[in-house]
């Protein structure tokens, strides 16, 4: 239990030294970091339109996939009971 407790607590200032770190990098460079958390929103705007376009992709193929598989089945299905009334 306590090394869990203190895995977390370590995990907290971690992340709370990278995120005072950062922050003083982006100021110095001259940026700010509203301009940067507007460029990251759009790069993860972009790469969420990006998936989105490939799941519709792949959701278009496996439908067409579905509609074909139905149709072989029918298919042998209407084959073997021609076959059986002979």
């Amino acid at each position: 239990m306590r090394f869990i407790l203190g895995l977390l607590i370590g995990l907290c200032i971690g992340f709370a030294a990278s995120v005072l770190l950062a922050s003083e990098k982006d100021e110095s460079a001259g940026g700010s970091l509203a301009e940067a958390r507007a460029n990251g929103a759009r790069g993860v705007s972009s790469a969420l339109d990006g998936l989105r376009k490939q799941f519709d992709e792949a959701l278009g193929e496996a439908k067409k996939a579905q509609h074909e598989a139905e149709e072989k089945m029918a298919e042998r299905y209407r084959q073997s009971i021609g076959r059986s009334d002979k």
